[in-house]
């Protein structure tokens, strides 16, 4: 496997992207969670090869992309990455997202529905009375003198190890302020609810478990499909929230068999 990094342009920003470019495969764009890059992807996207091959941004405001003053809800995001696929991809294209990936990734879907094929949301943060209660820690965490946060994330993920644990520390440090006030507010959350209906793409829902520490209830997962017009669920219990990192295998498995399961003609955008 031979990863590609370049620069591409988003809207007003220059977004960092990583993408597989051996062997050649149908691309699957891949959508971050809060605070971290595409670079967490990496591992990952080995499982999806050969039937689809990784292009992993880091979005605004995170990694090695430009992180302006404001402009983080969804809507900011899905109009960087409608700049970005044209010009880098064929679309419609297949997209997944974890987390604040996933609110982009319906954002995107419901607004230029002609640039996404299928969509897939990991763990998405879409129940009203279940928030994650990291990101608040985190974003303090952040400012923290050096060590505090890193502590909190190996004592939150000891099997990671203290490797893990620094790496993902200074992701979040570099990660804009704006970037995690927008998700602290909530408005992103009842926002991509709103655009729930809009979305006519087939869509998957990989749902975390919640006594681990994922953010989609059961019976949020349930009114979530019934919302979506064309939504499949799959939960994975014993997944925490970060599912495609707790469990991999079953992840990618469950992308791929939804994937072999969709037209490759047009999309359908009502």
């Amino acid at each position: 496997m031979r990863w590609e990094e370049l620069t591409a342009p988003g809207r007003g920003v220059q977004l960092h992207v990583r993408r597989v470019v051996e062997p050649l495969a149908p691309p699957l764009l891949l959508l971050h969670g809060l605070g971290v890059g595409g670079a967490v992807w990496q591992a990952f996207a080995r499982r999806l090869l050969p039937q689809l091959a990784a292009v992993a941004p880091d979005l605004r405001g995170h990694a090695q992309s430009d992180a302006p003053p404001g402009g983080y809800q969804p809507v900011d995001y899905a109009a960087d990455l409608a700049e970005l696929i044209p010009g880098l991809l064929a679309p419609p294209v297949a997209v997944a997202g974890h987390s604040l990936g996933a609110l982009v990734g319906l954002a995107l879907a419901s607004l230029r529905p002609e640039l996404v094929r299928w969509l897939v949301l990991l763990d998405p943060p879409l129940d009203p009375g279940l928030a994650n209660p990291e990101i608040s820690s985190v974003y303090e965490l952040r400012h923290a003198p050096a060590g505090a946060l890193e502590s909190y994330l190996l004592e939150r993920n000891p099997g990671g190890g203290r490797l893990l644990a620094d790496q993902l520390a200074r992701l979040f440090r570099q990660a804009a302020d704006g970037a995690f006030e927008a998700m602290l507010d909530r408005r992103a959350v009842g926002w991509s609810l709103d655009q729930v209906a809009h979305v006519g793409q087939p869509v998957l829902i990989l749902q975390a478990d919640p006594a681990r520490g994922g953010v989609l209830g059961d019976a949020a997962a349930k009114r979530l499909v019934e919302r979506l017009p064309r939504a499949s669920l799959v939960k994975l219990t014993g997944a925490t929230h970060s599912l495609h990192a707790s469990q991999p295998a079953e992840t990618a498995r469950a992308i791929l068999e939804f994937a072999e399961t969709q037209p490759t003609g047009a999309v359908n955008s009502t």
